[in-house]
C-alpha cells in the first residue's frame, strides 16, 4: 500500500463519494482537507482514507463506495439524528456478537436501504460499531421480523 497525502482533485471526489453514499454534507465532515489516502500498487486506486485519528474509511473494490471505519462513524454523527444510525437494546455488550437480530433494533433511519452502511448505537445513544443494513428498515421495524437486521464489522472499543 503506498500511502501518500491527497491531492486537491482526490479530496473533491472523495467528497463526492460520501455525499453521494451518506447525503450532504457528510463528505466535508467524513474527509478532512489534510487527508491521507492509502493507494493499491496493483491498480492505482485510492483504497484507505485516513485522518489525523487514524483510519476513516476504505473504498470496497466492487463499486467504489466506502466501507466506514470507527474512526469514519464518529465523525458521520456529526450528522443530524436518525441519519445513518439504528439503536439497539443490549443486554450486556460482553454478549453482543457480530450480527443483530431485528428484536434487538429499538429505532432505526428509515431513510436507508438493505445494503447502506449502518451506524450502530445503544438507547443511550454510545456507540457501539459499524456494519451493514442486511434488511429494509420497514422489514426491521415490522411486528414478527426475525433474522439478522445489521452485520456488524467493527466494534466501538
Amino acid at each position: 500500500m503506498i500511502v501518500r497525502p491527497a491531492t486537491q482533485e482526490e479530496i473533491d471526489r472523495l467528497k463526492g463519494i460520501a455525499d453521494y453514499q451518506f447525503g450532504y454534507p457528510a463528505g466535508d465532515l467524513l474527509i478532512p482537507d489534510d487527508v491521507v489516502v492509502g493507494i493499491s500498487p496493483g491498480t492505482r486506486r485510492i483504497r484507505e482514507v485516513y485522518g489525523k485519528e487514524g483510519l476513516l474509511a476504505v473504498i470496497r473494490a466492487h463499486d467504489y463506495l466506502f466501507s466506514l471505519s470507527i474512526n469514519g462513524a464518529r465523525r458521520l454523527l456529526r450528522l443530524p439524528e436518525p441519519r445513518l444510525r439504528a439503536w439497539i437494546s443490549v443486554p450486556g455488550i460482553e454478549s453482543l456478537r457480530k450480527s443483530i437480530p431485528c428484536t434487538m433494533i429499538k429505532r432505526i433511519d428509515t431513510n436507508l436501504l438493505a445494503g447502506d452502511e449502518v451506524i450502530v448505537l445503544n438507547e443511550d445513544g454510545i456507540l457501539i460499531g459499524v456494519g451493514r443494513l442486511r434488511l429494509a428498515p420497514t422489514e426491521v421495524l415490522e411486528e414478527g421480523c426475525w433474522g439478522e437486521a445489521i452485520r456488524i464489522r467493527k466494534f466501538a472499543e
